[in-house]
């Protein structure tokens, strides 16, 4: 189930949320996990088995992981390091099995697989570490592991962020309110732009790369990089929005970043709570920016590479990468003045140029196709059969839509969305938002989140 459809918003949500607020609250917790896990059993039966697998594992080990005597510590530490390895095997093993030939297309990838595990090893090493103190209530946390707002694709929660709403939340009008309008807003990033400039995307793997012309591969890099923007950043919006209806505070994930003056900066705004369990969990701990030039270089290097791993174990996404960490090094080693956080047009041309050139790593798996594009974008070969008009008649199909891109791109729509959002104007217009998306997903169907398959 996905929230961009008719089952989930015309039937589970409202029964959900009537159920939800009927029960006392201190048995919210037990309906919230349960809900959560019939949520994820409508997609995903088989695998809901190996989520609450995972769940308990970790609960026990977390509960075990309380140093009491200094003879202990070696025995915490064995512990430590044996469940978080399993919980990334696991992980691993969905991430590169499937895509070995000799065994079953049954074993696909479970939802949410890398944001729950996730959540897990932050929660189990915090624990370690002793920030946070073991949870002794098992459906506190199940409900912080499987929360069906975040389950699928984040943002990704730090047990202590949520921890106190675990135990007590307050239950007001004003928050359900924020919550539905939050939700409605993402719903509308996502089923009215994300899922309009899919189309122009799957226009051009139709027609074939190698048959496209340079402006029309420069649109489509473009439009490809709105479309995983709008589709991810709407996703985190409604998660946010569905937590607050709940009772729940989550972190933002997203914050403008195509407004960014530099790689660094823009992996600052982009999917926040993956780069700061990044930063926290890998980046920190091997020492971070504290010693030298080529020491930071190295943790960066790891940094990406597992980044790269995060989100599926073929060669293009190592690429996209190492180009990333590549971009990221030369700053450092370059912009040493920070020149570019200095700059008003220059800084923000050069992101605008190569981040649409990595996300095309991002999004053409095989390394064949991607060459042909990148022979396309700069005029490198010769195509076949190539039809120079062929942007005028996508301009004409997408133009409008592309305005409209650039301009929620910017910091403007959500200062309007925040000032209006409680006018009756403004509630009107999030009313016939709402309705124009249930009539998209009911004539057109749901196109999945990209950021599930992750």
């Amino acid at each position: 189930m996905v929230f961009n459809s008719v089952e989930f918003l015309l039937c589970f949500l409202p029964i959900f949320i009537f159920i939800y607020y009927l029960t006392p609250a201190r048995y919210r917790n037990f309906i919230l996990l349960t809900g959560s896990l019939l949520f994820y059993a409508y997609g995903e039966p088989v695998y809901v088995f190996l989520l609450v697998v995972s769940s308990v594992i970790n609960f026990a080990a977390g509960k075990s992981l309380v140093i009491k005597r200094k003879k202990q510590i070696n025995k915490n530490r064995a512990l430590y390091a044996f469940i978080v390895a399993v919980d990334v095997l696991v992980l691993v093993f969905f991430k590169w099995v499937p895509r070995m030939y000799w065994m079953p297309d049954s074993i696909g990838m479970p939802l949410g697989i890398s944001f729950y595990t996730f959540q897990i090893i932050s929660y189990l090493t915090d624990v370690y570490r002793g920030e946070i103190k073991a949870e002794h209530s098992f459906i506190r946390l199940g409900t912080y592991i499987s929360m069906f707002p975040q389950l699928v694709a984040g943002p990704i929660v730090s047990y202590n962020e949520v921890a106190k709403d675990l135990r007590q939340r307050p239950y007001r009008l004003a928050d359900m309110d924020k919550g539905m309008k939050n939700f409605v807003y993402g719903l509308s990033l996502k089923v009215l732009l994300a899922d309009r400039l899919a189309l122009l995307w799957h226009d051009l793997q139709t027609v074939g790369f190698a048959s496209i012309s340079t402006p029309l591969a420069w649109m489509g890099a473009i439009g490809f990089s709105m479309q995983i923007y709008f589709d991810f950043y709407g996703y985190s919006l409604m998660a946010v929005g569905l937590g607050q209806m709940l009772g729940f505070s989550l972190p933002e994930n997203f914050f403008q970043p195509y407004m960014a003056k530099s790689v660094r900066e823009f992996y600052r705004r982009w999917h926040a709570t993956l780069g700061r369990w990044f930063r926290n969990y890998v980046y920190i701990p091997l020492g971070g920016s504290r010693k030298r030039t080529l020491r930071t270089i190295f943790n960066l290097l790891v940094v990406w590479i597992l980044t790269s791993f995060w989100h599926g174990g073929s060669i293009n996404f190592l690429l996209w990468g190492l180009a990333l960490w590549l971009l990221i090094v030369l700053e450092r080693l370059i912009d040493k003045k920070n020149l570019l956080s200095k700059g008003k047009v220059l800084p923000h041309i050069y992101v605008l140029f190569v981040i649409p050139l990595t996300w095309m790593c991002f999004a053409i798996p095989d390394l064949s196709d991607l060459r042909i594009y990148f022979g396309r974008l700069f005029g490198l070969t010769a195509g076949i059969n190539v039809n120079t008009g062929d942007i005028t008649k996508q301009l004409q199909n997408f133009g409008i839509l592309f305005v409209t891109g650039f301009f929620m791109c910017t910091p403007l729509p959500k200062r309007l969305f925040e000032r209006f959002k409680d006018s009756i104007p403004g509630m009107l217009v999030l009313a016939v938002l709402f309705w124009r998306c249930v009539w998209r997903i009911m004539i057109e169907g749901n196109n999945p989140f990209m950021y599930s398959r992750f």
